[in-house]
């Protein structure tokens, strides 16, 4: 072992430095990559556009750091005073939200008021989210096909007695009135 370099375990207080300073850029990290998107700091490095900026200067980090500009800007329409950090993964079925504030606020105060055992997950956003996104599809009735109700009618129909026909029969007749 030639000219081994002999590195000296950390003590706590330097540990302690570290990690908190590695929590804390982890945290910073969002803000500091909106506030170099929102004031146009990538012009300052001299770069045309924010695209070019994040190619150039964060080549392998460039699909974390989109992630967390969206995660920003979405943070920032729900919780304009930054009340308390919100995870990058719940805001991420935020954005697909995005052209509508409104709509934001609504999922996530859903997401905040329906969270199981009052635990909030990408999960659970993700679902309030579909269910705003994706509309029901209507049921169409083919010609000659039934509808649900009509069906379990006749099905209905063909178990019930004939008195029960007769007590139906006029029940439907005085809805017609």
């Amino acid at each position: 072992m030639e000219n081994a370099i002999a590195i000296r375990p950390m003590i706590y207080k330097e540990a302690r430095e570290v990690a908190d300073q590695i929590k804390g850029n982890m945290n910073n990290v969002r803000y500091l990559v909106l506030d170099l998107y929102e004031r146009e700091g990538w012009s300052a490095l001299g770069y045309a556009s924010w695209r070019d900026c994040v190619t150039k200067e964060f080549q392998n980090s460039q699909a974390y750091l989109y992630r967390q500009l969206e995660a920003a800007q979405t943070e920032k329409v729900i919780s304009p005073m930054g009340e308390k950090e919100i995870p990058e993964r719940q805001l991420r079925p935020l954005t697909k939200l995005r052209d509508n504030p409104e709509k934001q606020r609504e999922a996530w105060a859903e997401a905040v008021a329906t969270a199981p055992a009052g635990k909030i997950t990408a999960a659970h956003v993700a679902k309030i989210v579909r269910g705003m996104t994706t509309p029901p599809a209507p049921r169409t009735v083919e010609p000659g096909e039934d509808s649900d109700a009509v069906f379990h009618l006749k099905r209905w129909c063909k178990k019930a007695t004939k008195k029960d026909k007769q007590v139906f029969k006029l029940w439907v007749e005085g809805l017609e009135k």
